[in-house]
């Protein structure tokens, strides 16, 4: 539904028949107070309002709209017959969306509407995805192992009250659930740490004034030692090989062991026991690219197609445990340092390559 203002009757019959003719719904009003009216009683896809109009005119109805909290992310696209820069100027600082100057040629007004509306749709999914996040998959990320921390406090407790002793093995297998709950709360807040900085930071590196980068030397020994949790906590150490060769690369300031830890821990989740998961680094003049393989089930082309931030892919299905936060981490991760990452399903055979590809350092 397109909520369209515009006080010539004119014009607005014009536009009416344009966009009913294109199949949208159009309701109408005459001016900006009209209009704010019409918004108690709908909630429109997008707004088209002409700049001046009595009593309220298009500035003045924007500047309102964009303060209630239901239409913060409407679409609005201000359509006037001043060409100056400094009208446009005014519209998008208020918050305009686009901007259109009469007179408008139909096909105009169309696809600037197509356009708006199609990127409302994307950052209404994305809306969407965190929302869904927040309220479904991050509370049971975090009850799940502060469940166990407090159960087996209240378990050492009662022993403690009670008089009584644990045997040495007891201690140690508490003591290690206890571990495995506090890492994986610790993880988590890595993984948020990481999510703001990365999501603070402009992308493209010191060239165009962005993140401060460091070099950082990969070796066998470190990416043994990043993955280290990873095989552990699957209890698959005989089932991950590394290919070692060191490079120097260059690459934000922090987050690489974290990327790396959940690309090992993506293969490790996605593949059953006994089946290999492969680390491979390929080096080349410019770029050293870690590639990680598994056998496992593997992606549909719709899901390659959606990698982003707070999404999971089959979790109702599979029931797997985590953020999904851990390849939007490494795409981002990669292209601030100018390098970038790709996962593929292999053809050949099951599974998926997931290529994190980062910048050499020079010499």
């Amino acid at each position: 539904m397109i909520l369209l203002v515009e006080d010539d009757p004119l014009i607005l019959s014009v536009a009416e028949e344009i966009l009913r003719e294109a199949g949208y719904r159009v309701v109408s009003a005459h001016d900006g107070e009209a209009a704010l009216e019409r918004l108690l009683q709908i909630k429109p896809d997008l707004i088209v309002s002409d700049v001046r109009m009595p009593r309220c005119d298009g500035f003045e109805l924007l500047q309102r709209v964009r303060r209630d909290p239901e239409h913060l992310t409407t679409p609005f696209i201000i359509i006037s017959a001043k060409a100056e820069t400094s009208a446009q100027r005014m519209g998008m600082s208020l918050g305009a969306d686009d901007y259109l100057t009469k007179p408008y040629l139909a096909p105009d007004l169309l696809k600037t509407i197509e356009v708006r509306l199609a990127r409302a749709a994307l950052v209404g999914d994305r809306l969407r995805l965190q929302q869904q996040f927040l309220t479904r998959v991050l509370p049971h990320e975090l009850r799940t192992p502060l469940a166990g921390i407090i159960g087996f406090a209240d378990l050492l407790v009662q022993i403690g009250e009670s008089g009584d002793t644990l045997k040495p093995s007891d201690l140690v297998d508490y003591g290690h659930s206890i571990g495995r709950s506090g890492q994986r709360l610790l993880d988590i807040a890595k993984d948020f740490s990481l999510w703001s900085w990365l999501e603070a930071t402009k992308t493209g590196g010191p060239r165009d004034g962005g993140a401060k980068l460091r070099q950082s030397r990969i070796t066998l020994e470190s990416l043994r030692r990043w993955s280290e949790n990873c095989v552990l906590r699957y209890g698959r150490t005989d089932d991950l090989s590394i290919e070692d060769q060191t490079a120097m690369v260059v690459v934000p300031e922090d987050g690489l062991e974290r990327v790396f830890e959940h690309l090992v821990e993506n293969a490790l989740k996605f593949s059953l026991p006994g089946t290999p998961v492969r680390v491979k680094i390929v080096v080349s003049p410019s770029a050293c690219e870690i590639r990680v393989t598994d056998g496992g089930r593997g992606m549909s082309q719709a899901d390659l197609e959606q990698v982003g931030a707070m999404r999971q892919f089959g979790r109702e299905t599979f029931e797997q445990q985590g953020l999904g936060m851990g390849l939007w981490l490494a795409m981002k991760f990669a292209r601030i340092g100018g390098g970038d990452f790709t996962i593929g399903r292999n053809e050949p055979g099951p599974g998926m390559t997931a290529c994190l590809r980062l910048v050499r350092a020079e010499g």
